[in-house]
């Protein structure tokens, strides 16, 4: 029932454009709107115009698409000559039969001094709708060819759009992988020294972990200011329990966010780096977060000490994925500054809504 009712809504919106083109075009040529000329119009362009349109119209739905399909020129041949011959034969008895003085009159000549008038002959008629007829079957190639372009175009965009999710999926499974790693390495420390912070580290540990899973893989979905600052609240928390110096950390965010939202697990990344390669058990050098956020943007800035004992010397997964993540969510709308110094690491993150 709905390709019925997607059919006949096609049907009408393609006559509406046709006879726009067709009827409405021609009306602007018009030099003089003398009734005569006026009912000429109309019965030429308003209603021959609409049995041409009804032509294109199964060129379009039942010739074109399998000759696209399979590109059978016999069978197109078979298929145009009968159904052009026809509509040439249907429209020239409709003419000779009711509209003979508008649309075959030809003029006059004088045979022995009296004026006899002229009509066309079917043969010229004939001629004369063989090129109107090619008219409208170029019109309808062109029309398919325009709905296959969309469509592969279509087509193409769902692809990209697969690809880019699979990727940032991809992307975000090792980042996050990455960052287990560490925090089980983390609690497993604190258990080694008998530590009662281990329950609140694991407690800590599963509820980010819930917020990583519970997060689509849809690269178009972004999570809440709140929910993101909440989830960067319990990974400082968790550096916290593991140095053991609450120091360490000064976490700045605004306390009244916007109505915004963001792409989940793009900013602790920033965080975890400085943990890693950074000095965070020392106050008088503590880890710098400070998170800034309004109706235009989002700031993220990141300092630490470096801790030359502390550089990863195989690089880890590094922030390339970051920036690669960044190019597939937010092309053209984010600028990213890393500054890495002798003694001083800085990140700096801007993202535009």
């Amino acid at each position: 029932m709905n390709k019925v009712r997607k059919n006949i809504i096609e049907f009408f919106v393609l006559m509406a454009v046709w006879m726009l083109l067709v009827y409405g075009l021609n009306a602007i040529t018009i030099v003089k709107r003398t009734p005569l000329a006026m009912h000429h119009f109309h019965i030429n362009y308003g209603f021959f115009g609409i049995l041409n349109f009804l032509l294109c119209y199964v060129y379009v739905r039942w010739v074109v698409p399998p000759f696209l399909q399979h590109n059978n020129w016999g069978r197109i041949l078979a298929t145009v000559l009968p159904l052009l011959t026809g509509s040439i034969v249907l429209k020239y008895i409709i003419a000779d039969s009711f509209f003979r003085e508008t649309i075959l009159y030809s003029g006059y000549q004088v045979v022995h001094g009296e004026k006899v008038q002229l009509y066309q002959s079917f043969s010229t008629y004939f001629v004369n709708g063989l090129w109107s007829g090619i008219v409208i079957l170029v019109a309808a190639f062109a029309y398919c060819f325009f709905i296959l372009w969309l469509q592969e175009d279509k087509r193409r965009a769902i692809l990209q759009q697969q690809q880019q999710q699979a990727e940032s999926g991809f992307l975000k499974m090792q980042l996050n992988s990455h960052f287990l790693i560490n925090s089980l390495n983390s609690i497993y420390s604190l258990a080694l020294m008998d530590s009662p912070e281990v329950v609140t580290a694991h407690k800590t540990l599963t509820d980010l972990l819930a917020y990583m899973v519970n997060q689509p893989s849809d690269i178009a979905y972004r999570a809440a200011i709140g929910e993101e600052i909440r989830y960067l609240l319990d990974f400082v928390t968790l550096q916290r329990i593991r140095t053991g110096c609450s120091e360490g950390v000064v976490f700045n965010f605004p306390e009244q966010l916007p109505d915004k939202r963001v792409a989940p697990l793009l900013l602790v990344p920033f965080i975890e780096n400085a943990f890693k390669h950074g000095v965070s058990n020392r106050p008088e050098k503590p880890v710098r977060i400070t998170l800034e956020c309004d109706q235009q943007q989002l700031v993220l800035r990141v300092h630490n000490y470096i801790s030359g004992h502390q550089r990863d010397k195989t690089g880890g997964i590094g922030l390339d994925n970051v920036r690669k993540r960044l190019q597939l969510i937010y092309p053209g709308k984010h600028d990213l500054e890393v500054m890495d110094m002798k003694d001083e690491y800085y990140s700096n993150l801007v993202i535009n809504w």
